[in-house]
């Protein structure tokens, strides 16, 4: 899925959700620090970097359900778009795959350490509502 397309999912749910009184939760993860670091040197060429952030995105992709959507075109910020989702659905789900990505990263680079993915979650209905969510639309429509 193009980036483009993702953000247009993101608006279709959105609006779903408002017409239809659903939940809708996006997560986004930010593998970027660990990229930035280098994973102790394992990462210097773009290529390797690109193939990490795949790889990352292969774990989320296979502990989401079969109704999420993912974006990613080899960007260190990987969207979850969570339909029909809670808040509190989406802070469960984030903390399990939080959990998986660091075990993933101790094994891709054969160094155990705590490797932190920060996380941002929106949700609507929420606080900020429909508006935190369609803040990301341009971020993952360009």
């Amino acid at each position: 899925m193009t980036e483009s397309d993702f953000a247009a999912r993101i608006n279709y749910e959105l609006k779903r959700a408002e017409r239809y009184r659903y939940f809708v939760s996006l997560v986004v993860f930010n593998v970027g620090p660990i990229v930035d670091l280098g994973g102790n040197g394992q990462l210097r060429l773009e290529e390797q970097r690109n193939d990490f952030v795949n790889q990352v995105r292969n774990v989320i992709s296979k502990i989401a359900r079969e109704v999420d959507v993912i974006s990613n075109q080899n960007r260190t910020r990987i969207g979850l778009l969570l339909p029909e989702t809670t808040r509190q659905g989406a802070e469960s789900a984030a903390r399990r795959i939080s959990g998986s990505l660091n075990q993933f990263c101790t094994d891709y680079f054969r160094k155990p350490s705590d490797y932190l993915v920060p996380v941002e979650i929106s949700s609507f209905p929420d606080a900020a509502g429909a508006r935190s969510v369609a803040s990301y639309l341009e971020e993952f429509s360009s």
